[in-house]
């Protein structure tokens, strides 16, 4: 690849936005890896237009030339064939990216492993973070094998702003990707007055199934409210995969991010 099929003013051009060239290069993007990980704040004081940058979001995942591009900004191009046969196509593809994945394409060296790994990580940034979790302790989780859970504090509220005495409430969820609900314990739910819905049949871990009331609830993780049908759990306040859903996700040994889906 030339240095010019490698430039920021070549990767513009792929994407149909070569007007932006010089507003790029002024504000000192001059790399290629330099825009790939660009924050919604920095893109937006370079492209005003929204639907532009929804466009630019949109290409720079899935344009597959853009692929070769990054390789060559790590100085590992050579490794295009292997990503490409692999199936590893486009940057939203790399972004999902394990090591094992690494391993499997045939590239054994650590250095090399380690920093595609890293920058493939790096990728999934393009996200905006909207709320952290981690890996707590749950006080009404005590006594587990593990002892730490994946949790998220969030807020909950009545799904209706307007209703004689509107109340929220702080809670600390435990995040659960094997579930289908949200469940929250009977004080929550009297204390914000939260309408029932209907019924729903829930089978516990014993394989008897009960028969057991919903309810209706807003759920505010940063900036975004998701309504949210609730399930009374005696025990533990948990966010299932409905919720899950609505984010891409980043997790760590210590960190979980909430991002939101610009990368979807």
């Amino acid at each position: 690849m030339s240095s010019e099929e490698g430039s920021v003013s070549h990767l513009l051009k792929q994407l149909g936005l070569q007007d932006f060239s010089s507003r790029f290069s002024g504000r000192g993007y001059d790399r290629v890896c330099d825009i790939l990980y660009l924050e919604n704040e920095d893109l937006t004081s370079l492209i005003q237009d929204e639907k532009l940058q929804s466009s630019y979001r949109a290409a720079l995942q899935k344009d597959p030339e853009l692929v070769k591009m990054w390789l060559h900004s790590l100085g590992l191009e050579q490794y295009f064939n292997q990503f490409q046969a692999s199936g590893f196509t486009s940057l939203a593809l790399c972004a999902k990216m394990s090591l094992q994945s690494l391993t499997d394409m045939g590239i054994d060296l650590p250095g090399h492993k380690r920093r595609l790994y890293r920058e493939a990580q790096n990728l999934v940034r393009q996200g905006k973070v909207v709320a952290e979790g981690a890996w707590e302790e749950h006080e009404q989780l005590r006594g587990g094998r593990f002892g730490k859970f994946l949790c998220l504090t969030a807020d909950i509220f009545h799904p209706k702003e307007d209703v004689k005495d509107f109340r929220s409430r702080r809670v600390k969820f435990m995040v659960d990707s094997g579930s289908d609900i949200v469940t929250l314990t009977d004080d929550i739910i009297e204390e914000l007055h939260l309408p029932k819905i209907g019924w729903c049949e829930q089978e516990g871990a014993d394989g008897i199934k009960q028969k057991k009331p919903f309810y209706s609830a807003c759920l505010g993780i940063g900036e975004k409210k998701i309504n949210v049908k609730v399930v009374r759990d005696p025990k533990v306040n948990t966010l299932g995969t409905p919720v899950m859903h609505e984010f891409c996700h980043r997790i760590d040994e210590k960190k979980h991010f909430w991002l939101t889906k610009d990368v979807a």
